[in-house]
């Protein structure tokens, strides 16, 4: 059975340790980062598989100081809109419908909030194409691209290109 409950205090290193054990495909975390998103969050929920903590949720609304370049470029290009900063889950949960239970609450939250859409990036360097299957299967749709170079994100030592993916509510 998955159970959604909203963030508190005693998660912050289940969540810590769930971002980090994902990396690639999420961006490193030290304790600082992790601190600042959860402080600016409007969304984040820790999902629990029979009990146990197996995965989490994090997302920001528009108009935050975050020098994330995904961050930066989103907020360039979209108003009203929630971004999915960061999903996580165990790799013993995973394929146990976690990552779509927490998609199908934050879809509700957003609509129910009135944000006109919910954005995201997927690596396309180095790839990921169980998350753009997964995205799709949610009717996310391309919306841009960036590179970045290595050196110039604190949570990557090399270069990512990133595929932007939108998801319109209204």
């Amino acid at each position: 059975m998955i159970e959604l409950i909203e963030y508190s205090d005693d998660m912050f290193d289940f969540i810590l340790e769930s971002n980090n054990i994902n990396k690639p495909q999420v961006g490193f975390l030290k304790n600082s980062r992790l601190e600042l998103l959860l402080n600016q969050s409007n969304y984040c929920k820790v999902a629990k598989f029979n009990g146990e903590p197996a995965g989490f949720l994090l997302c920001l609304p528009p108009n935050k100081v975050y020098d994330s370049p995904n961050y930066q470029w989103v907020a360039k290009h979209f108003k009203n809109f929630v971004y999915i900063d960061r999903i996580s889950v165990f790799p013993k949960f995973q394929n146990e419908k976690i990552g779509s239970a927490l998609y199908t609450d934050l879809i509700y939250f957003s609509a129910l909030e009135g944000y006109d859409r919910i954005l995201c990036e997927v690596n396309i360097k180095p790839e990921n194409p169980g998350s753009i299957r997964f995205h799709k299967r949610f009717d996310f749709e391309e919306c841009g691209s960036q590179f970045t170079e290595a050196g110039q994100l604190e949570s990557y030592n090399y270069s990512v290109e990133v595929q932007y993916l939108c998801k319109e509510l209204t």
